[in-house]
């Protein structure tokens, strides 16, 4: 029940992130309300429109990271992950000598691992809520600092003057130059706010 509940509410915070992003009025008054902060700090005059979206996509990203970093229980978690990799290596042992006692010794403990990684996962959305709670307010006034900069166009490795709002897949360009820019970031932050737990322990 506790679960259902969880699940409803995140589904109806996805549903009011949506609509605030999506609706001009609010996207533009919740951006307004953070520009009054951000912009000041490295909104450069509109001169450097791609540093302003790395810097404010890195906030996003480093307290994003550390909320997870601290919520997440990384012993239990690396336990689990070496549960299933050993019990996928003696299923496929099972499997390949076609041992039958031990391919319906390990089925049975399947639902178990299932079941705690069910768990894991749950545990990791609950945080959902809070990195959207981060996200929509910096993401909102992103596209509203973009939809006024009087420079429409940035240039990558592989191709130059592409447009910030042309869509060159699902995204408009700019969400993807938001992407490319945050996922290496990611993985920086993560290994290094990782690295520092592992030597603590």
């Amino acid at each position: 029940m506790a679960k259902q509940q969880s699940s409803m509410g995140f589904f109806l915070l996805l549903m009011i992130s949506l609509l605030i992003i999506f609706d001009p009025r609010l996207r533009a008054s919740l951006g307004a309300a953070v520009g009054a902060v951000f912009y000041p700090l490295f909104g450069f005059g509109y001169k450097y429109p791609v540093l302003t979206v790395f810097i404010a996509g890195s906030i996003v990203i480093v307290i994003s990271a550390i909320v997870r970093h601290v919520a997440v229980d990384w012993v239990e978690m690396a336990k689990v992950q070496e549960m299933v990799s050993a019990f996928q290596k003696k299923y496929r042992e099972a499997l390949k000598s076609q041992n039958k006692y031990m391919i319906k010794k390990m089925q049975k403990m399947q639902a178990e691992i299932m079941a705690k990684q069910s768990k894991v996962s749950s545990e990791q959305m609950k945080l959902m809520p809070i990195t959207l709670i981060i996200f929509v307010p910096i993401f909102t006034w992103i596209w509203e600092f973009l939809m006024n900069t009087p420079h429409y166009y940035f240039d990558v490795p592989w191709s130059f003057h592409v447009s910030f709002f042309k869509s060159s897949f699902i995204f408009p360009n700019w969400i993807l130059l938001y992407m490319l820019l945050s996922i290496p970031l990611t993985q920086v932050v993560q290994y290094v706010l990782r690295l520092k737990w592992q030597r603590r322990r």
